[in-house]
């Protein structure tokens, strides 16, 4: 539970008041995960003196505002006070709470959420698109005082905190899941075919091929709705387009058209992007996939 106060004496832990950001209101999330109770200030000015722990104010430990601070990951991101916290204290957490692979749940975890909101803080990063995209850094400042209403900034705040603690959550979970799929993928190397992964049972295995460099151009893996599901791997990361396409013929056509044009017996389903494609049994997936390497 966090408690906020307006006692200094009181208070464990100080972060500054005004306009917050994802990064004092994550790193907020985070001490609350850490310690379960935590007494808090929000002040205007603070100068560190270790008698409390203070982030992103007061230019000490958890603080990323001072003039000589050049702190920065090798991709280059500097950290801001939530990356700070997460050096220190983020491994310490998921030992607490996991029991195993806590190392690797630590790095997904920097890379798919820490460095995100440490890049926005520090005005490293932006996205250039035609059209409106919400951050989570920009929503976290939908939670901030409106003008022209009354809300009182500290209960914006803790709506913003709860709000934020819901996100952590699921992108732990994420990223413990990633974790274990790596670790599965890395013992099912000798799955791995013509560039075809084949699997038993469908798991999120996207950022475990990229994350482990596997060689692969396809994966096969059994269909949520029926039969097999031949799936593309894309040139990158959350990409869109495949290394290799289906064959291009195919796009959009269901069952005898595409049995018809494919020459695969069972085939049931191509998409119009050509990223997936279905079929009723294993071996006629494994075919769909084949075809499309040969070209």
């Amino acid at each position: 539970m966090i408690k906020l106060t307006t006692n200094l004496e009181e208070a464990k832990f100080v972060t500054h008041a005004g306009n917050f950001h994802a990064d004092d209101v994550f790193s907020t999330v985070f001490l609350e995960k850490l310690y379960g109770n935590i007494t808090l200030i929000r002040l205007k000015e603070y100068q560190d003196d270790k008698s409390k722990l203070a982030y992103d104010i007061g230019l000490g430990e958890f603080d990323h505002h001072g003039p000589y601070f050049d702190k920065k990951r090798a991709n280059g991101i500097h950290y801001c006070s939530f990356g700070l916290l997460w050096q220190e204290f983020g491994l310490e957490y998921l030992k607490k709470i996991s029991n195993e692979n806590s190392k690797e749940i630590f790095e997904i975890m920097d890379e798919l959420l820490v460095t995100q909101i440490d890049a926005f803080d520090n005005g490293e990063y932006t996205v250039d698109v035609p059209f409106n995209i919400y951050t989570l850094a920009s929503l976290i400042e939908q939670f901030r005082p409106k003008i022209g209403t009354n809300e009182d900034e500290n209960k914006c705040f803790l709506k913003a905190v709860n709000f934020a603690s819901t996100i952590f959550d699921q992108i732990l979970a994420d990223a413990i899941i990633k974790a274990k799929v790596i670790k599965e993928l890395t013992q099912q190397k000798e799955k791995i075919k013509d560039k075809i992964l084949i699997l038993d049972e469908y798991i999120p295995y996207e950022y475990a091929i990229f994350k482990l460099g596997l060689d692969i151009d396809f994966v096969i893996y059994p269909s949520n709705r029926g039969g097999y599901a031949a799936h593309t791997i894309p040139t990158k990361y959350k990409g869109f387009t495949p290394k290799i396409p289906f064959e291009k013929e195919w796009a959009g056509l269901r069952d005898e058209e595409l049995q018809k044009v494919s020459g695969v017996k069972t085939a049931k389903f191509c998409h119009t992007k050509l990223f997936l494609a279905t079929a009723k049994t294993k071996e006629d997936a494994i075919e769909l996939a084949k075809k499309s390497i040969r070209g």
